[in-house]
Order: C-alpha cells, then sequence, then structure tokens
C-alpha cells in the first residue's frame, strides 16, 4: 500500500465498524474491504475481553499517551502461546514481548503487506504533537490518519472479537455506522472452539484473574456456545436503539450464496448510495472469485452435542433468525 508524506488527517468522517463475534467470515469480509480501491479497513484493534481504554470517554490524551495505550502489549497469555505456535492470523511478530501489541501483530501488518515498522515508526511520530483529547476521539483521529496514509476515502474498522462491546461502542459513538457481521450461531461456536484465544476467551470470561492457561484444554461445547449466545442476545438488544440508516446487517451465508450483490449493498451502506458505482461493480465481481464454501460442521456432530450446542444458542439463533 502507498503511504503519502501528508501530515495529519485530510478530513474527520462518519465512523464505521464492522462488529463480529469472529469465525462469521469477517476476516474474508475485512481482506475483500481492503481491496476496494476506496475503503481502508482498520484490523483487530479490540481485545474481546477485559477493559477497552478506547470506550472512554472521561478519559483524556495526549498524543503521546494515546501511543503508548494503541502500542501496549496484547495478552500475556497470547504473547506465550504466539512464541511457541505463531497461529495463522499472526501477521507480524516483534522479538520484544513489551512490542507485542494488537497495533503491531494485526492492525498495521494488514495494511502495509506485513512490514509495519515504517508506518508504526511514522504513526509515533505523527502522535507526538497531538493535543489533549478524549480517547475515543483520539482512536478516531488515528483511524482517520491512517486512512489519509493508505490514499483512501473511508476507513471500516473491524475486529473478529469485537461483537460483546457493541453495547459500549454504540454509547461512545452514537452517530456511528455499524454493520453487524454473523453466522448461524451453531456453525460459529464449533469454529470458535478450534480458534485457541475463543477459548482462552471462554477461560478470562468465567475467571478474569486467570494468569496461567491451559491451550490444550477444550472447553465443553455448550459452554462456548453459551458465551457467544449471550454476546449476540446483547449486541441486537444494543442495536434496537440505532436509527435504520446507521446499521446493516450482513449474514455470512448470503456473502457466500450471492457475493457480488452483498458486497455491492456494503459499499452503498458505507458510502450512502443509491446505486452502486462502476468500481464497486468492478471490486464486488473480483472479490466473488476467492470465496470458498466449507462443509457445515453442526451436521456432524453426534445427537447429544446437537442437542447441547441448540440448547447453548437457541436464543442467539432466534435472535439472528436462525429459528
Amino acid at each position: 500500500m502507498i503511504l503519502n508524506g501528508g501530515d495529519g488527517s485530510k478530513k474527520k468522517q462518519q465512523p464505521v465498524f464492522v462488529v463480529s463475534s469472529g469465525r462469521s467470515g469477517s476476516t474474508l469480509l475485512a481482506k475483500m474491504i481492503n481491496r476496494h480501491p476506496q475503503i481502508l479497513c482498520v484490523s483487530d484493534l479490540f481485545e474481546p475481553v477485559g477493559d477497552i481504554p478506547y470506550f472512554k470517554q472521561e478519559l483524556r490524551v495526549n498524543g503521546e499517551d494515546f501511543f503508548k495505550t494503541l502500542s501496549s502489549p496484547s495478552l500475556k497469555q497470547r504473547i506465550k502461546y504466539w512464541r511457541n505456535r505463531p497461529t495463522s492470523e499472526l501477521l507480524f511478530m516483534p522479538e520484544d514481548d513489551n512490542m507485542v501489541s494488537l497495533l503491531l501483530t494485526y492492525t498495521l501488518p494488514f495494511v502495509t503487506d506485513g512490514k509495519p515498522m515504517d508506518l508504526y515508526l511514522k504513526l509515533e511520530e505523527e502522535t507526538r504533537n497531538w493535543e489533549e483529547d478524549s480517547m475515543p476521539n483520539q482512536l478516531l483521529r488515528f483511524f482517520d490518519w491512517l486512512r489519509d496514509q493508505g490514499e483512501k476515502e473511508l476507513w471500516v474498522e473491524r475486529t473478529g472479537g469485537s461483537l460483546p462491546h457493541m453495547k459500549q461502542m454504540i454509547e461512545t459513538w452514537p452517530s456511528a455506522k455499524f454493520i453487524y457481521n454473523y453466522r448461524d450461531c451453531r456453525e460459529t461456536a464449533i469454529s470458535m472452539m478450534t480458534g485457541s484465544f475463543f477459548r482462552l476467551y471462554l477461560a478470562l470470561t468465567q475467571n478474569p484473574e486467570l494468569d496461567e492457561w491451559d491451550e490444550t484444554y477444550m472447553p465443553p461445547l455448550g459452554e462456548m456456545g453459551a458465551m457467544l449466545n449471550q454476546w449476540v442476545v446483547d449486541a441486537v438488544a444494543a442495536l434496537e436503539g440505532v436509527p435504520d440508516h446507521q446499521k446493516w446487517e450482513l449474514r455470512y451465508e448470503d456473502l457466500l450464496d450471492d457475493t457480488e450483490a452483498t458486497l455491492r449493498s456494503f459499499a452503498c451502506f458505507v458510502f450512502d448510495r443509491e446505486e452502486s458505482t462502476r468500481e464497486d461493480y468492478e471490486w464486488a465481481a473480483e472479490q466473488s472469485k476467492v470465496v470458498k464454501r466449507n462443509p457445515l460442521k453442526f451436521p456432524a456432530l453426534n445427537p447429544d452435542q446437537q442437542a447441547e450446542l441448540n440448547e447453548a444458542c437457541r436464543e442467539g439463533q432466534k435472535a439472528l433468525g436462525y429459528e
């Protein structure tokens, strides 16, 4: 991605967030979004569990303190795991544990073809001169700056695991647009079981003071389904208060079944367009070539597992229209 030499951001924009539980096609969607000639996707900056400083309106920081927060180390259990077993989602791994932040492992590598250090140092220099402001405003300023460095017209933030923060995000940025990316809860929960960090999030949800994490432990499928179910129920309730023109649903199944139409609708929503542009059509057609459909996993479970997962996800399935 070409970086420009401008100082600061060119313009403020209405925030646009893709909110997802993870394991619902959001990584595929993020890659597609980032290939749009006018959109930059800011990816994986929010931890799914714990206290998120970016949502604190009352917290005022200058640019230097904001950068310290932005570049702070990720969960220690995650870092330890990565040292031994790097995951496919890991895009860059600093040698120093103190630099293993979501900013350097996910966010910046995602927009720099896995080579984030030049942009990281440029951001550090840029933020030194930022005046004090609320933490949420500083975060949006960073997104605007990152968009301008990529010479794009619009940024869209997408974190696979931001779903439990839906209510806080709406309260923090009430004028933002929210795209809820979801999938059949049962298939999502099964996939979350195979993702080591979702098992870590479940363990931290059950014990926030967790120190040592047994990465080999496989919790009951129903527990994972129950955590996801609560995320979904709470998120859907929070979205009810958002005006229709500020929210849009993106089902993973629709992205697979009709990729081009779904992506064109996405572009129209984020840009407030009545009709798709030629660029939208060309972009959507190109992205449809990378879509692959994997076999459903729920039908392969034994009857007891199916019953357990159906019960655990019952409310979420109903809320999302998967009855």
